[in-house]
């Protein structure tokens, strides 16, 4: 009885022991950076129109 709870405990000490290395090298990996290159430029680009139904839609949020 002795010899299987050896075993059974040598055995979860090396699933734990396993997944604690494991977690560990995932903590450790390289951290992922931005390319420098993949910015895109815009010259003064408009995203809306100044008109009328514009207008009467921010009027109506005061």
């Amino acid at each position: 009885m002795k010899k299987d709870d050896e075993k059974r405990r040598s055995f979860l000490k090396q699933i734990l022991g396993t997944t604690a290395m494991v977690a560990g090298s995932a903590l450790i990996g390289k951290k992922a950076q931005a390319g420098e290159g993949t910015a895109v430029k815009r010259p003064d680009e408009v995203l809306y129109k100044k008109t009328a139904a514009f207008k009467n839609y921010y009027d109506s949020l005061r």
